[in-house]
């Protein structure tokens, strides 16, 4: 008599033999191996020999995470440059500024794309660029090209996600600038996911003028699965969560046209942008059946969008004053846009909306820290859309309450982190979340707004575990979380 244990793994293990050999057979393969074989001669293959010289670097190959924890962080939470372990710099014929580090980007949905991020390992340049390779993921592999001591920077690498739309997806983006010289700055990012077997791609174009950090204009064509809900979770704690527990906490939509746009860069902390897109928006189904742990569990329907060809006209606002010396007590970043735009498929489609982002990030003593976030929303005329729509709820907003629990086309959010060094690099963290989202334009008197207070504790580069609660709710349980980055 055989064990049933044994006989079981036996069952399991010719399925997943029968599995394996349905994969070979299938269309999926020949782009799956095809994938592989271009990351591996990408990685491999020796840079060009035009360049005077050439450098390489492994970077961590970060799932395409907002918050990624590459960058050391000081003691008021920004990121800030490797130290002296890292690669040395080699000599130039002439010194060059490296361009100022800022803490990592955080995507606020309904706002405009993040700026582009760099930060210097040694002398070797690490990229990250719009919104689009936030959940791509970050450089694997780059150079520097000297050019009689003024140098270009030429990036490549790739990354892998998962979600429930897409299932598996691998992506490659290239990434050219030059810190001197007013070329274009041009990034290209393509991509294959494998649940919709389908290829995604990317191609960003931005001229500066005057200098690098003025005035610049540039277009964007592009065809590929977006998410408003980057600010929520970033991908690889997505990618995480919906391997292991088959929690997807982002909806997506697929994005397909094009943008232009023209930006204006004052005294390294104020930049304004204005731009036109003509884009179609069509909804995904959920299709990833999910791979570890709770099989017998399907994942959150991703809700349908309101589809069409879309003209949006956006202007924003951002002010940062973060530092990575750490050296202000105060620092903060705040975003203001004000988004127009209507279905050329639908009559009587136009919408007005506006969103504001309000952060500080105040260090009261060596030992302690205090963040805060408020963010507001609302529709002066017209109907939002579904997928403009503010969600209130979840993971990231209200943490004791289920994933957009409100949703609505007005919104209000409080958040307010107390943070205290207890050893070493941990930390002790009371928070407390207050907001709601609702529709009607006069409907906000008679909001109660819903309240979540929690402790939880981490380590300063981002990794928590907390608890929250509903004080209001006498019979509502406790809510863990569990994170990998800081929520904002």
């Amino acid at each position: 008599m055989s064990c049933p244990h044994t006989s079981g793994f036996s069952a399991r293990l010719r399925l997943a033999c029968v599995k394996f050999r349905t994969f070979i057979a299938s269309r999926v393969f020949i782009p799956f191996a095809a994938t592989l074989v271009l990351s591996a001669i990408w990685l491999a293959a020796p840079f060009p020999a035009y360049s005077i010289q050439s450098e390489e670097a492994s970077s961590v190959a970060a799932i395409g995470s907002d918050t990624t924890d590459v960058p050391e962080r000081t003691e008021a939470g920004e990121a800030l440059s490797p130290g002296s372990d890292t690669l040395a710099a080699p000599e130039r014929p002439q010194a060059r500024e490296a361009p100022t580090v800022k803490r990592d980007t955080i995507y606020v949905p309904d706002l405009v794309e993040p700026e582009n991020e760099w930060h210097y390992e040694g002398g070797i340049s690490l990229g990250e660029g719009p919104d689009i390779e936030v959940r791509f993921g970050r450089s694997v592999r780059s150079f520097d090209l000297l050019d009689d001591g003024e140098g270009a920077e030429f990036s490549t690498g790739g990354s892998a996600s998962y979600d429930r739309v897409d299932g598996f997806a691998l992506f490659f983006h290239q990434e050219f600038s030059h810190s001197e010289k007013l070329y274009p700055r041009v990034q290209l990012f393509e991509g294959y996911g494998f649940g919709r077997e389908n290829w995604q791609y990317r191609a960003d174009f931005e001229q500066p003028l005057f200098s690098q950090e003025s005035f610049s204009f540039g277009a964007s064509l592009y065809l590929f699965t977006d998410t408003y809900d980057m600010e929520v979770m970033g991908t690889l704690e997505n990618t995480l969560s919906s391997l292991f527990f088959k929690r997807d906490c982002r909806d997506y939509l697929e994005r397909e046209g094009g943008s232009v746009f023209a930006r204006q860069k004052v005294g390294g902390l104020h930049t304004a942008t204005v731009e036109y897109a003509e884009e179609t928006h069509r909804s995904l189904g959920s299709i990833a059946k999910g791979l570890f742990f709770r099989h017998s569990r399907d994942f959150r329907e991703n809700p349908p969008v309101d589809e069409g060809k879309w003209a949006i006209t956006t202007v924003a606002y951002e002010f940062d004053s973060r530092d990575e010396e750490g050296l202000s007590h105060a620092q903060y970043w705040h975003r203001v846009k004000f988004e127009s735009g209507r279905n050329k498929d639908v009559a009587d489609s136009d919408y007005d909306m506006l969103a504001a982002d309000l952060r500080a990030y105040l260090t009261l003593s060596p030992g302690q820290r205090l963040r805060t976030r408020l963010q507001y929303g609302a529709t002066p005329a017209g109907t939002l859309p579904f997928q403009k729509e503010f969600g209130v709820g979840g993971i990231g907003t209200l943490g004791a309450h289920s994933f957009k629990k409100y949703r609505g086309d007005h919104m209000l959010l409080l958040n307010v982190e107390y943070v205290i060094n207890v050893v070493k690099r941990f930390q002790l963290i009371i928070f407390t979340d207050v907001g709601k989202a609702w529709f009607g334009r006069d409907a906000l008197k008679d909001q109660r707004m819903e309240l979540d207070v929690g402790l939880g504790i981490g380590r300063e580069e981002g990794l928590r575990l907390c608890v929250a609660r509903t004080p209001r709710d006498e019979a509502g349980g406790l809510s863990w979380i569990l994170r990998l980055n800081h929520p904002f």
